[in-house]
């Protein structure tokens, strides 16, 4: 049997003869023969024995569905490993299609979260200065000295001439009047806000 196995591996016209004829005994010979050397093969190139043994167990898929067609110019050990690269090749290509196709998807979903964040803090802030401009004038002072210029009580106070109780008093007023003013989607952003 050895023997016989030893020529149809070295007598490559007869391999291919009779692998084009649907001989399975053939087919599994060779299997047997470069199997685990393919294997080995396409790991050195992936890395990874999983992908390795899937790109092989393609490499032996094609040869049995285009038996028929088999044109082998080189050894048959040669066109085998031709077949592994090849196949490694295309999977590495479509891999990193794949992979730039993601990242465009991915980069351009978060351009469009940032836009629409931009879009909305911009719409909210608008609102919150216009309620700002509306305050009676001593409020909207010390409102902001306070928010704007991020000064703290007691400088307002003393820089006012008033007591800390005081510009206390009137920010909690003027951060009241702009909460109960405020539509529903803003009362969280601007509860959040006025915490600054």
């Amino acid at each position: 049997m050895q023997r016989k196995l030893e020529h149809l591996i070295y007598d490559e016209d007869i391999v291919c003869q009779k692998l084009k004829e649907g001989s399975k005994e053939t087919y599994r010979q060779v299997f047997n023969t470069y199997y685990k050397v393919l294997c080995l093969y396409a790991t050195s190139l992936t890395s990874n024995k999983s992908s390795a043994e899937d790109i092989v167990q393609n490499v032996f898929l094609n040869l049995w569905i285009k038996r028929n067609t088999l044109n082998i110019n080189s050894s048959l050990k040669s066109y085998l490993y031709k077949a592994t690269y090849n196949i490694f090749i295309n999977e590495f290509r479509k891999k990193q299609r794949e992979e730039t196709i993601v990242d465009k998807i991915h980069y351009q979903v978060l351009q469009n979260a940032i836009e629409e964040e931009e879009s909305y803090l911009k719409e909210r802030i608008e609102w919150i200065n216009k309620e700002i401009e509306i305050l009676p004038p001593k409020s909207k002072k010390i409102f902001k000295m306070n928010k704007k210029r991020g000064l703290t009580y007691r400088e307002i106070a003393k820089m006012l001439g008033i007591s800390e109780n005081t510009v206390e008093s009137h920010i909690s007023r003027a951060l009241k009047r702009i909460r109960n003013r405020a539509p529903k989607p803003l009362y969280l952003f601007f509860t959040w806000v006025s915490k600054k």
